[in-house]
C-alpha cells in the first residue's frame, strides 16, 4: 500500500468536510430533519476544528503557506482551505516529501 503524503491526506479531508457542509446546509435551508441538522452540525463542528489543527500543523511544518491558516479560519470554513489546497495543487506547490 502506498503511503499519502500530508498535503495530499488534508487535501482529500478538506474536500470531505465541504461535503459535510454542503449537506448540513441543504438540511437546514430544506428543513428536512432536525435529527440530522444537529448530527450534519456536530460533525461538521468537530470536523472543522480537526481540520484547522491538521492546516495549522502542516504551516508549522512548512508544507503549507500560512495564508491558508487564514482561509481555513475564515467565515468560508472548509470552503476556503479548499480552495486554497486546490491552488495549491494546480499551481504546482505541492511538497513532494511523504509525511
Amino acid at each position: 500500500m502506498r503511503r499519502v503524503s500530508y498535503f495530499t491526506a488534508v487535501r482529500i479531508y478538506s474536500a470531505v468536510e465541504v461535503c459535510i457542509f454542503t449537506s448540513l446546509v441543504v438540511v437546514a435551508i430544506g428543513g428536512f430533519s432536525e435529527r440530522a441538522e444537529l448530527v450534519l452540525g456536530w460533525t461538521h463542528g468537530v470536523g472543522w476544528l480537526a481540520l484547522c489543527v491538521a492546516v495549522a500543523v502542516g504551516c508549522r511544518r512548512g508544507v503549507f503557506p500560512w495564508p491558508l491558516l487564514a482561509a481555513t479560519v475564515s467565515p468560508l470554513g472548509p470552503v476556503g482551505s479548499t480552495a486554497g489546497l486546490e491552488y495549491l495543487a494546480r499551481r504546482g506547490a505541492v511538497p513532494r516529501r511523504v509525511a
